[in-house]
């Protein structure tokens, strides 16, 4: 196998590693080629290898298949990217020897990697037309993640007794969910065809700024009046790069919710819970 269809490989298999059956539906599920800027079967021949993209594209590939750039994909497909460059491991293999920053932390990678995979099986896609459906009005948003977190069938009137929404108002986005793909109904009950599963996030593209702009707006007026459970508020000042590594790490202690997850839970006993772990850049401003 030449350099250039060992990339094709490496990216070939970190998009099915991230929930996308085949490259097509990898495009069509990030808004095509208003968000990476060139056509399918450009993108297409990168993954069997005929082309390689410009080094500036890589980032815009990494973001929309939702992989941290410090993460080992990112890291394994810029390693294949710069061996079909250079034609060789050479210059590549000073970054992996011995003493170089990450080693000797056996511990932190197993507990990781316990969550990465708990996660990869998991995680799941949504279309363009699935996420726009979660935006149709926040009854449709409430009654997917409801479902979506609630094993079994469910009525009309259970979902009103736990969202106070009007049962006309439940039926009406129950009916388009399941037109959507997203859930069964049966007369007056539902249920979630992506129970126990997690919707991997919307990437920030153009071709879904207005999807991410209206799901905020939705989650903003339901948490508005919502029970905070717990909270936990610090400024601090650190250089951009230092701020990055604390953001991934934020990232993956959010991730171990999904390790407890559990939609078949006793409803007497247990909620559903939003953890939201923001950061504000207070001052300077912008």
């Amino acid at each position: 196998m030449n350099n250039s269809k060992a990339f094709g490989g490496v990216l070939s298999k970190i998009r099915k590693d991230q929930g996308f059956s085949s490259a097509h539906q990898f495009f069509k599920s990030i808004g095509g080629s208003k968000s990476l800027g060139l056509s399918f079967m450009s993108y297409w021949d990168m993954e069997r290898g005929k082309k390689l993209p410009k080094s500036w594209r890589l980032k815009a590939i990494m973001a929309a298949l939702g992989v941290a750039q410090s993460s080992p994909r990112a890291q394994e497909l810029v390693r294949a990217y710069f061996r079909a460059l250079s034609g060789s491991d050479e210059l590549l293999q000073t970054l992996s020897a011995p003493g170089a920053a990450g080693a000797g932390l056996p511990g932190r990678d197993l507990a990781e990697e316990a969550t990465n995979k708990a996660l990869a099986q998991l995680t799941v896609n949504l279309t363009l037309e699935q996420w726009r459906l979660r935006t149709r009005d926040i009854v449709t948003h409430i009654c997917q993640n409801f479902l979506a977190d609630t094993a079994g069938w469910i009525t009309v009137g259970e979902i009103s007794e736990v969202t106070k929404f009007k049962p006309e108002e439940i039926r009406k986005a129950l009916k388009a969910l399941a037109a959507g793909g997203l859930v069964d109904l049966s007369g007056d009950k539902a249920r979630g065809k992506l129970t126990g599963k997690k919707i991997r996030v919307l990437p920030m593209t153009p071709a879904t700024g207005a999807i991410r702009a209206a799901l905020l707006r939705n989650w903003n007026a339901w948490l508005a009046d919502s029970k905070r459970i717990s909270m936990k508020r610090l400024t601090f000042r650190m250089s951009k790069a230092k701020l990055e590594v604390f953001r991934q790490q934020l990232e993956k202690a959010i991730n171990l919710a999904a390790v407890y997850d559990n939609p078949s839970e006793n409803r007497q006993d247990s909620a559903i819970y939003l953890a939201d772990a923001s950061i504000f850049q207070i001052l300077p401003r912008d």
